[in-house]
C-alpha cells in the first residue's frame, strides 16, 4: 500500500475503534443505571422460571437450614444454597434460587426470607416478584435501553464491544507504524507534539540523523492540505527523532508534516 492507502485505512481504523468505545462506554452506563433505576428487591420472571435470588438476613444464620420463606403465592417456592457475607458492608446474606410454577398467573407477589428462629423485631424486606405472561413484555418492561430495545444484557454488549477495540486499535497501531516508514523513507515525519513558548514553537517530529537530519538544519512544515504553513529549524537531533524551533507566527499543529529542506 502506498501512503494515501495507509492513512485512509488508518483513519477508517480510528473511527472503529471510537465507536467502539463509545458503544462500550454507552453500554456500561445503560447496565450500571439498572442497579438505581429499580429497587433491589423487585424480580421479574415468567412462568416456569428459576432465577437467582440473594438478599439481606435479619438475624445471624449459620446455614442454610435455618431459613425458611413466606409467599402469597405456593407457585414461588425458594431453594436457600449458601449464606455469605455481603460484598460491600460486610453483612449477613443468603443466596438461593427463586422456582416460579408453569400455573402462576401473570401479576405481583411478595415474597420474605427470615430465619426459622428469630427474636429480632427487625424484618428483612419483601420481595415483589412481578410475572409476566410473555418474554416480550418482560423485556419491554426492563429500565435498560439496551435490554429493552435488543433483549440482551447491556454487559454483554460492553463485553463484546472489547474484541473489536482491542483489533482496531491494533490496527491503527500498526498501520501507524507503517504509515511512518513510508514518511521516512521519503524524508517526512508527523509532528506528533507541539510546545508553545513565549517566542515560539517547540516542534517534535520522527526524523533524525538516520534520515539526514542534523542540528541547525531547517525543515518546512505542511497542513493536512499539503499547503505549507511554515519553516522551523533543528535544535536538537538524535537517531530517530528531532525537535525543532518555529516563529509563534505559523499556524502549526500537531498532525502537521515535516520535510527535510
Amino acid at each position: 500500500m502506498n501512503l494515501r492507502q495507509v492513512t485512509r485505512w488508518r483513519d477508517l481504523a480510528s473511527k472503529f475503534a471510537a465507536a467502539f468505545c463509545v458503544i462500550a462506554l454507552l453500554a456500561l452506563v445503560d447496565g450500571l443505571l439498572v442497579h438505581f433505576r429499580e429497587p433491589a428487591n423487585l424480580v421479574k420472571v415468567l412462568p416456569g422460571a428459576s432465577v437467582e435470588i440473594n438478599g439481606e438476613l435479619t438475624d445471624e444464620a449459620h446455614q442454610v437450614e435455618d431459613l425458611t420463606f413466606t409467599s402469597d403465592s405456593n407457585q414461588l417456592t425458594v431453594t436457600f444454597e449458601a449464606i455469605h457475607k455481603g460484598y460491600f458492608l460486610g453483612g449477613d446474606m443468603w443466596r438461593g434460587r427463586l422456582i416460579v410454577g408453569r400455573d402462576i398467573s401473570p401479576g405481583q407477589y411478595n415474597l420474605s426470607v427470615l430465619p426459622l428462629r428469630t427474636d429480632s423485631p427487625r424484618k428483612a424486606p419483601a420481595f415483589r416478584i412481578l410475572v409476566f405472561p410473555e418474554a416480550l413484555s418482560l423485556r419491554k418492561s426492563s429500565t435498560s435501553v439496551v435490554r429493552r430495545w435488543f433483549g440482551v444484557s447491556a454487559f454483554a454488549v460492553a463485553a463484546g464491544c472489547l474484541p473489536g477495540i482491542l483489533l482496531a486499535f491494533g490496527a491503527v497501531y500498526l498501520l501507524s507504524g507503517r504509515r511512518e516508514a513510508l514518511l521516512a523513507a521519503s524524508g517526512q515525519a508527523e509532528v506528533y507534539r507541539v510546545t508553545k513558548g513565549d517566542d515560539g514553537y517547540e516542534i517534535h517530529f520522527g526524523l533524525g540523523t538516520d534520515h539526514g537530519i542534523s542540528q541547525g538544519a531547517r525543515v518546512a512544515i505542511y497542513d493536512a492540505a499539503g499547503q505549507q504553513v511554515g519553516t522551523a529549524t533543528v535544535e536538537v537531533a538524535s537517531q530517530t527523532t528531532s525537535v525543532a524551533y518555529a516563529a509563534s507566527d505559523q499556524p502549526i499543529e500537531a498532525g502537521h508534516l515535516v520535510s527535510r529542506v
